[in-house]
């Protein structure tokens, strides 16, 4: 029974933001990348083809660190859940694009952009915050044009 519940006000948390902004699972980029020294590849997936995501971790991907622990927590618990369902963690999502644009992260990589460059002091941030407003495009425009990269319309959104 608890565990429905749970999965309930997890639901109404994905769905209802105005609820609130509490993730699933407390997670802080400071203890990951500050503290345990993990580089945004280690649980970020490189993509592998033009407009693949970057993707959010799913529970095996936290569990190849979180299995070892000594310390038997909530997170644990919660990652050994989501794991078992085989279903994934239902993360907000905080940098999501409007259907109408389009991102790739593997073109941007190659072309010397730092995760920093987009998404900001993540690393020092206990929750993940949009703080520079990556998803908007007066973010964007200022390094297309300083780094002479295209500026058109069409660069970043559909033309359908």
């Amino acid at each position: 029974m608890r565990n429905v519940l749970r999965l309930f006000v997890i639901f109404l948390l994905a769905l209802c933001p105005a609820f609130g902004q509490t993730q699933p699972i407390a997670f802080s980029h400071l203890t990951h990348v500050g503290t345990v020294k993990l580089s945004c590849e280690d649980c970020h997936l490189l993509p592998a083809k033009f407009g693949d995501n970057a993707g959010i971790p799913d529970a095996p991907k936290c569990l190849e660190c979180h299995a070892f622990s000594v310390n038997k927590t909530s997170t644990l618990a919660t990652l050994n859940y989501w794991s078992e369902k085989k279903q994934p963690i239902p993360w907000i999502r905080i940098f999501a694009l409007k259907d109408f644009v389009f991102f790739d992260h593997r073109y941007h990589l190659q072309n010397g952009a730092k995760c920093e460059d987009c998404h900001g002091p993540i690393s020092t941030e206990e929750v993940v915050s949009d703080k520079i407003g990556t998803t908007k495009m007066t973010t964007c425009q200022p390094c297309h044009v300083k780094s002479g990269a295209k500026t058109g319309c069409t660069t970043c959104h559909d033309a359908r």
